[in-house]
């Protein structure tokens, strides 16, 4: 794998990790989520390189990115320049090119083809572990509504698991948790998300603890206060990927529910696993996502 960074005109610093493009080689990009860098995706770029052209890249103020001076960097426009400029970096501005986003980088894709004219440079897409953003918001707030038990209860029940949410909108507490007991807070986290003993996650120092959740603590804090993109106006042509950990500690099978009502080209993929279910049950992923790839053909 090369690696170099990607300046921004923000003076923001992307580092990015790429293998040797060949001839005819398709493209495809992996972003990473939280708390996460690009080496999230290893076990998918060893796997695929053989055949594409594969990419991952630290977002901003992740791994070993750079991050935005201020908090209004993390803006969700920002993060998608971030991915239509590292798009154009790798195959210029005429070549499809197939998206891959876990978490956080999910919900930047999710955004990014929601816009057509950005869609349009996009062969596919994959979302793990991530439903729309506008469609968790539906999910959850729209079933409080209904007066339904059962709905209120899924509600209340996403609801729960997402307190972490509200947790970093505290100005400086998850700051100072993560700097002062960083290490006990990441081995329960890595110990509740059904990676291996021997997944190298496991092992982080405490630097490296500290790229993968401090910066972007900040995501969190501008989707809430600055808002997230609409679901799209017309329903999104490109041909869409789910994969469904239904074991998820952050996210309930039903939010990917009526995905199928603005997304055309849909394909869902279940399993019982967790969060991080392309390290967890990578040949089950890699199968699958490969799959998908060649249907896109």
């Amino acid at each position: 794998m090369n690696s170099r960074l990607i300046p921004r005109k923000d003076g923001v610093n992307l580092f990015l990790v790429e293998s040797q493009k060949k001839d005819h080689q398709e493209s495809i990009l992996f972003i990473h989520g939280y708390p996460d860098t690009h080496k999230s995706w290893t076990k998918q770029l060893d796997y695929f390189s053989e055949k594409y052209h594969v990419a991952a890249f630290d977002i901003r103020g992740a791994g070993k990115s750079t991050p935005p001076i201020d908090r209004s960097g993390y803006r969700i426009e920002y993060l998608i320049e971030d991915v239509d400029h590292v798009i154009t970096e790798l195959v210029g501005k005429d070549e499809k090119i197939h998206l891959v986003g876990h978490d956080w980088g999910a919900i930047i894709l999710w955004s990014y083809i929601s816009n057509p004219e950005r869609e349009a440079r996009v062969k596919s897409f994959s979302a793990v572990s991530c439903p729309h953003p506008m469609m968790f918001f539906k999910n959850v707030f729209g079933k409080f509504f209904t007066l339904q038990p059962t709905k209120m209860y899924e509600a209340l029940h996403q609801v729960v698991k997402s307190y972490y949410i509200f947790l970093f909108q505290i100005p400086f507490l998850p700051e100072l948790l993560w700097e002062n007991f960083g290490g006990q807070l990441w081995k329960f986290l890595m110990q509740n998300s059904g990676l291996s003993e021997n997944d190298p996650m496991l092992d982080l120092t405490p630097e490296e603890i500290k790229t993968h959740t401090i910066n972007c603590i900040n995501l969190y804090r501008e989707a809430m206060q600055s808002g997230i993109h609409p679901l799209p106006r017309t329903p999104i042509q490109t041909p869409v990927a789910l994969f469904i950990p239904e074991e998820d500690l952050a996210l309930t099978p039903e939010l990917y529910d009526e995905t199928e009502s603005f997304v055309r080209n849909l394909k869902t993929f279940r399993i019982q696993a967790n969060h991080w279910v392309h390290r967890e049950r990578p040949d089950w992923f890699n199968h699958n996502l490969e799959s998908f790839l060649n249907y896109t053909k």
